[in-house]
This record gives C-alpha cells, structure tokens and sequence, in this order.
C-alpha cells in the first residue's frame, strides 16, 4: 500500500505545473494496487469447503504502442497472498499458515476516449496465460498440506481513467476483473487437494511513459502558421494632419458618450485644416476568431463615419479599412480583453 500512496502523491504534484498533450508510439509502464481473489471452492482429501485468503498487493508492468486512440499491450503481472483457514461448513474451520501465488503474461487491447485535453476513458480486456502456485501449511508451524502448481488460460476485463501528467508521462487509475481457469490442484501426504478457477477483482495505479512523445509535443507547441493577411486596404491617403483614437466597449460597434466627442473634435478640426481625405481604421481586441473580429473592426469603422457624415463631413471624403487583431496598440497573446485594442484611429489628411 505505501507504494500506492506514494505514486498518487507523486502524480498529485506534477499535475500543478504540467502541460497536457496526446501522442502515440512505444511507451513503458508500472502499476501496483490492491487484489482480492474471490473465496476459493476446494476438495481436500475429500472434504468440501472454502479457502479464504488475505487481500494483497497485484504489481502489473506494461510495454505498449498507442496508435490514435487504440492501444496494444503486453502485461506481465505477480501478486502473492497469505492462507488464512479453510471452512468446511458443519465441520468447522481449520486454521491455516502458507500462500497462493499467481503468475500471469497477457496481450491487452484498450481503447481510449477522449474526455478532454487531459483526460481520458480507457476500456478494454486482456488474454494469456496464468500460472498458480500454492504452499499450505497447518497452522503453528504443522505439515505441509498443499504444495502444487499448475497453469492455464487466463483472461481480464479493465476499465478506468487516465491523465496525462506531461507530454511524456500519463497517471491512470483503473479496475480489473482477473480470471484465471485452472485450478488449486496437488496431493499431499494429507490426500488430493483440488479447487475451482481463481477470480480476482483489482483497483490500480498507473504509470505509463511515453519514449516519442517529446518530439511530438515540441512540435505541437510551435507556433501556428499567422492567419492569411487581410485585404488591401484602400491607398493611402496623403501623409495625415492630426490623428484621433476612438475607443469602443467589448465587443461592441457602437459609439458611447465619450467617442462621440472625440468623433466631434476630429470633425471639427476637419473643417478647420480644410482635409479632404480622411481614413478611418477599426481595431479589435485578441477575444475571438479572425474572422469574427474582421467583420467587428469594419462595423466599427462604419460607425464613425456615419457620425462624421452626420456631422457634416462629405460621406466620399471619408475611407474606412478593418484590421481585426493584427495592429494592437498594446501587443497581448490570444483571447485577452485589452481595451486599449479596441479602437477606430481617425486619421486626416489633406490634399
């Protein structure tokens, strides 16, 4: 059980600053957990009855290759657990000393689906082979009972979750059903021992390391090809007068209080210096698609000029253009509400 803790408190403390990521290719793994097998059905020396035995630890590794969302494993697993006594009904129970041992070597086949970024549901099964070995003694140091070991085919059915601790490391936790079709079967100096097949029920932590997904997940986190460029604008007008900045609410076009004023002063000083060639440059911020935000910064251009028509200006003196994102006046990443960003420049020029 301390290894247990100690794996889920290792992986406790590399989700806080990791980065997600999904590969594929060869990886490794380790698991360990908690194993009970069912209550035994035995006949010994001709005596029906049940065998109980202690939980115990099972300890699985893996060697694996992932390929989208399937993978294909083969699992090595031991797990080796105490005799506790044998109840043989109206005979009463016998105090036993000793252990059963199971060997197993499967080919597991699971399917991973995606719950997130960094999740995962993970069902499948596993098919191979099972060995299992057993040393009873009496209790306090008596005979040997039951010394044996016998092989056969063994098969699982697992399901669980897994997280994906870094671009190399996945975290899982999972159940198994373990069936194992052989059986408890030697002969003693205290007659034939037989049993029925051996059913395990297993809750598990993982580990799996993925050997290429480094590589992978560098190039995966370079950065995305830039947008296609936006549409000519219209040609530059002469080299401007005087430049007003217009500032718009999140993700709005219209003009509050504050904007028709600088609108009113750009218009003003229009017809005072005598321009005729005005340029309007509608802005966003990062929040968004490209597209989206294409067809805001147009609306937004469109809005001032519609008040600096209203106001007096000739409509044909007055050119509008949209950049989107692609101009900020206060450089962000991606999907951060600047307000400094969204904006209509005025710029007035003369003849």
């Amino acid at each position: 059980m301390k290894i247990r803790v100690l794996l889920l408190a290792s992986a406790a403390v590399l989700c806080v600053a990791v980065p997600a990521s999904a590969g594929e290719g060869w990886y490794a793994g380790l698991g360990v957990g908690w194993d009970k097998l069912n209550d035994v059905k035995v006949n010994a020396a001709g005596i029906d009855g049940t065998l109980r035995t202690s939980d115990t630890e099972l300890v699985i590794g893996t060697i694996g290759y992932k390929a989208g969302n399937i993978r294909i494993e083969l699992e090595p697993g031991w797990d080796r657990r105490s005799v506790d006594r044998f109840d043989a009904g109206a005979l009463g129970s016998t105090t036993l000393d000793g252990h059963v041992q199971v060997l197993s070597a499967m080919v597991n086949g699971i399917y991973d689906i995606p719950l997130g970024r960094r999740f995962n549901l993970s069902l499948g099964g596993g098919a191979g082979i099972g060995q299992v070995s057993e040393k009873v003694f009496a209790s306090g140091g008596g005979p040997l009972l039951s010394d044996g070991k016998n092989s056969g085919f063994m098969w699982q059915a697992i399901g669980g979750f897994s997280y994906a601790l870094n671009p190399n490391l996945d975290f899982a936790v999972d159940y198994r059903y373990r069936d194992l079709n052989t059986h408890i079967h030697s002969v003693t100096l205290a007659g034939p021992t037989d049993s029925g097949s051996l059913k395990e029920q297993a809750v598990m932590a993982n580990l799996r390391w993925y050997f290429g997904r480094q590589a992978e997940a560098e190039v995966a986190a370079a950065p995305p090809p830039p947008p296609p460029p936006p549409p000519p604008p219209p040609p530059a007008p002469p080299a401007p007068v005087k430049t007003f900045i217009v500032f718009f609410d999140f993700n709005k076009s219209n003009l509050t209080i504050e904007a028709q004023n600088v609108v009113s002063e750009a218009v003003k000083a229009a017809k005072d210096s005598g321009a005729v060639r005005i340029l309007i440059t509608g802005h966003t911020d990062t929040v968004g698609s490209d597209s989206y935000n294409q067809g805001l910064s147009e609306r937004r251009a469109t809005a001032v000029k519609d008040e600096m028509v209203r106001e007096g200006l000739a409509e044909n003196e007055i050119a509008t253009v949209g950049k989107s994102f692609h101009d900020p006046l206060v450089p962000t990443g991606p999907g951060v509400r600047e307000p400094q960003n969204r904006r209509a420049v005025i710029d007035l020029g003369s003849g």
